[in-house]
This record gives structure tokens, sequence and C-alpha cells, in this order.
């Protein structure tokens, strides 16, 4: 008997990967947990695992193809299951069978016309997907791993979705989700019917112009583009993974997210005097950066304005409050835009989160990054301080609410009450979701990050 290596699902909404390297061989003698192949993401390289020992016998993909979530990708003959193949056989023999059943009812005229008869009776689907305990039975027998992923991507927190498997494997096969469907049943329960009315009217308004993107992530609606090469010539380049989900998220963003952008500067002296001093001693590894120092800043910020710190919930009119901080720096990589996340940022020294920074931010140009690196972030910095510019306005990455934006220092003259000096001054550009901040609420916020960059004392005194 030999065992069916598949696809695990790696991160939330990861569906499909690239495999980039193979690192076994048909032959090769593996143990548990050794490395089999790695798949790249939509964010980054992941090791696949074997979950058993034993001997490589065949493997059904090469580098470069694109496979799925649960797809079977090599077969391993474990030891121990070597001396049973002739029970092996043994689930052949169901099979053999059915093909003299359709015979059977094929000679059989009346059966086969009664057998058409369930499908006509429409009011028989919503009885039985009131029974969930029976479909879950039929499925561990026929389609065990389609009720895995069946349930696993319906979750949202601790709650699952109000419909039958069958209703949620339907809406997944459409695309949809299901947490956008109106149930029409008993305690809002979905059925078939309530997902397919939702696609009907979805693709109505869809080409009729009206486009709804804050129903469904990801559609949004582009103009026919010119002919270009009648103008001169042109080329082509697909998008990159990153590229692609980039472009999902900000466009989601920006077409569901009302924006504010607040603009500050903080005179950074002090702070940048006390940097370079320590920076004299220090590893490359625990080198400080602004960055670091702005991680630490807005961390304590968040534990005194909450609201910052939250997302919004509007299908259940719930504003929900983070009572962890995991702040996500946004780090620009050859293949697009990452932002791996520095989890309890607001329990960590700077000089810790320097360490921890300087890591995630190799380990991501290097796509080494894992996707549980990426995830859970509750506020976002992104810093183009290092390249240049006056100030820019980012853009919430939903489901935060507000984004920090840091652009570069430079010594402008400041009116000390008697007369100009220089002051090393950096500017700042807060984006905040107006459903959830008021513009005072956004402006008290920004001004306290830029008095504890001025002082680093203000930490202490206001943490």
């Amino acid at each position: 008997m030999k065992q069916e290596i598949r696809i695990p699902e790696v991160a939330e909404g990861v569906t499909t990967g690239t495999v980039v390297a193979i690192a076994v061989t048909v032959g090769d003698q593996v143990e548990t947990d050794q490395t089999l192949l790695e798949l790249e993401t939509d964010k980054s390289v992941v090791e696949i695992p074997s979950p058993t020992s034993g001997k490589v016998s065949e493997i059904l993909v090469e580098e470069g193809a694109q496979v799925d979530v649960g797809a079977v990708v090599i077969l391993i003959e474990s030891e121990s299951e070597a001396s049973d193949e002739p029970e092996s056989e043994a689930p052949d023999e169901p099979e053999s069978e059915a093909p003299d059943e359709p015979e059977s009812e094929t000679s059989d005229e009346p059966e086969s016309e009664t057998s058409d008869e369930p499908e006509s009776e429409v009011p028989d689907e919503p009885e039985r997907e009131t029974s969930d305990e029976s479909e879950p039975e039929v499925e561990n027998v026929t389609k065990d791993t389609d009720r895995q992923i069946d349930l696993t991507s319906v979750r949202r927190d601790d709650r699952v979705a109000p419909a039958a498997p069958s209703v949620r494997r339907l809406a997944r096969e459409l695309g949809v989700d299901i947490y956008q469907v109106q149930g029409s049943g008993p305690a809002g329960r979905i059925s078939a019917d309530d997902v397919r009315k939702y696609v009907r009217s979805t693709m109505k308004r869809v080409t009729s112009g009206e486009m709804i993107v804050a129903e469904i992530p990801g559609l949004h609606a582009q103009r026919p583009l010119p002919d270009f090469s009648r103008f001169g010539e042109i080329s082509r380049e697909p998008l990159s993974k990153v590229r692609e989900l980039t472009a999902d998220a900000m466009s989601y963003a920006w077409s569901t997210i009302p924006m504010v952008t607040q603009y500050d500067k903080a005179y950074i002296g002090k702070t940048e005097n006390f940097r370079k001093e320590f920076n004299t001693t220090a590893t490359p590894e625990t080198k400080l950066t602004m960055t670091a120092f702005l991680v630490k800043v807005c961390a304590v910020a968040l534990r005194a304005f909450p609201h910052f710190n939250s997302a919004l919930d509007l299908a259940s009119r719930e504003l929900i409050l983070n009572h962890f901080i995991n702040i996500g720096v946004a780090v620009d990589t050859p293949a697009g835009l990452l932002v791996p996340v520095i989890r309890k940022a607001d329990d960590k020294g700077v000089e810790k989160i320097a360490t921890e920074l300087h890591e995630l931010a190799e380990r991501t140009r290097e796509r080494r990054i894992k996707p549980a690196e990426l995830e859970g972030g509750t506020f976002t910095i992104s810093n183009l301080g290092g390249i240049g510019g006056s100030s820019f306005t980012p853009i919430v990455y939903a489901p935060q609410v507000a984004i920090l934006g840091v652009s570069e220092a430079e010594n402008q003259p400041v009116w000390n009450g008697s007369e100009f000096e220089p002051k090393l001054m950096l500017p700042l550009s807060l984006t905040y979701d107006h459903r959830v901040i008021d513009g005072a609420a956004g402006a008290r916020f920004l001004r306290w990050i830029c008095q504890a960059l001025e002082n680093p004392l203000n930490l202490v005194m206001k943490g």
C-alpha cells in the first residue's frame, strides 16, 4: 500500500503554489519530517515535509509545476506497509462491483425513470441539508479530503458558516465567500439556492456596470486597454504572485475603506544621536535603526490609543479590539512588497526589536519567510526614508484600520522663539479608516508619536 503525499494548507487563503525544488528522487529512503519538496506560495517558499518514513515510489510533479492544495505530489511506500500489498487489493473489489449496478439499472426502464424523480423534487434539497450529521458520514466514505478542506475554509475566528457541507462546497467551487450570502432558512441557514441566487444577482450587477468590490474582494473593473503596439514596440511580462496579491489587497482597500491621511513632523535629533552612539559598539545584527525605534514607539502608542489597534466587523456591527500588538513592517523585495510581523512588540525592547527586524527582513528578501510570519499584523509601518521623499500617503491594509508612513529625515530651519535653528525633522504620515477613527483622534495619535520620538523619556512617562 502506497501513501499519498498531498500539498497541505500552508496558510490561510493559500490555494495553490509552484513547485520550485524537489529534494528527493524515486527510490530514495526518507524519514519522517524530511523535506520532500519546496513550494512557492504568494508570499514565501515553504518546505513540504514527509509525514512518514519509507521509500519514494513515484513523483507525480515536476519543478515549475503549479499545484493546488490537496493535490497528490508524491507516493511513498513505508516499510511496514510493504508486506500488506495483498490487502491493497481489497478496495478494488467494490470498484469491480460498481459497473454491475448500473447494468442492472439500465436493463429496467421503470427504475431509470424513477431515478430522475429526485432531481425534479427541489424541496428535497433543503430537507437533506438540515441533517448535517448524515452528510459528513457519506463524505468520509467518498471524499474525506474535500470535507476537511470544506470545514477549514469557512472558519472565521471560532464561528462556522450556517450551511451544510455540500452547500459550502458549492460556494467554494463558485468562488463565493459564504459569509456574504444571506440565508433564507431557519436562523439564517444558507441553502444551495441562496448561493445560486447570490451568484446570479452578483453577475447581473457586474454585467450592468455596477461593480460591487465590497462584496467580492478581488473583483475589480478595468476598462479595455488600447492596442499599444499601434504606437510603438511593446513587451509583456507576467505579474508575480506577490504583485497580484498586492494589487488585489490595495484595490480592495481603496474601494472599501474611506481613508484620511494626517501629516506631522518629529524632531529626532536626540534619538538619532543616541542611535549613532549605540551603533559604534553594536554588532551588525544588533545595530539600531530608526524603524526599530518607530516599532517600539507605535507599540506603546497603540496601548494608549486602542482603537488604532482594532478591526471593523460591519457584518456583526462590532469593533474588534485586539488585546495583542503585532506590528507589520513593509520590506522591499525583488518580488514586491512583503510585510513581516513583529509579534507582541509592546513587550520587547528596542534592541530586541532591532535584532528580530534585521533577521525577518533578511529572510523576507530571500523568500525564506514563513507564511505565518506574514500574518496577524494589527498595525503597519512603511518606511521609505532610506530611499527619499518628503511625504506620501500609504494605503491602509485591511482589516487593519491605520498605517504609518515614514519619509526621509532632513535638517530644517525651526523657529525657537527668537531665531531659526537647524533641526533634524522626520516627516510622518498617518493614514486611517475614517469609519473607526475621527480626525481629532488621528491628530492626537500622530502627535503622541512625534513627542515620543523627540524625547524618548516620554515612552517611560506615557507608556
